[in-house]
C-alpha cells in the first residue's frame, strides 16, 4: 500500500560511536559532523588532559556550527548539527 505512513516516521538517522585515542582524530570527528552525522564520543579511556583537549576542540566547534553538545555522563558526550533535538532525559522519566 503505497498510503501507508510509518507510525515513528522514516528517519535512518544513526549515532557513530567515537572512542579517540589521540587528537588527530578530532578533525575526522568534525567533518563527520559537517555531514550531518550524530556522533556520540567516548573519551573515557584517555588521559583526562588528552579528553579534555578533545571535548574543547569538539564543543567550541560545535558552537561555532550552531550545533549542541550533551554531556551524557561518564566521559561521553552527545554531538549533533542536525535538526535532531536532544532534551534532558530526566525530563522524559518525569513525563
Amino acid at each position: 500500500m503505497s498510503n501507508v505512513i510509518p507510525l515513528f516516521g522514516s528517519s535512518t538517522q544513526k549515532i557513530r560511536l567515537v572512542k579517540p585515542k589521540v587528537f588527530e582524530e578530532v578533525q575526522q570527528v568534525i567533518e563527520q559532523l559537517k555531514l550531518g552525522q550524530l556522533i556520540m564520543l567516548n573519551v573515557s579511556e584517555v588521559s583526562p588532559t588528552l579528553a579534555q583537549r578533545i571535548i574543547d576542540v569538539l564543543s567550541g566547534s560545535v558552537d561555532i556550527l550552531s550545533g549542541q553538545a550533551v554531556n551524557i555522563g561518564n566521559g561521553v558526550f552527545l554531538y549533533s548539527l542536525s535538526d535532531i533535538e536532544v532534551s534532558d532525559f530526566g525530563e522524559h522519566l518525569a513525563a
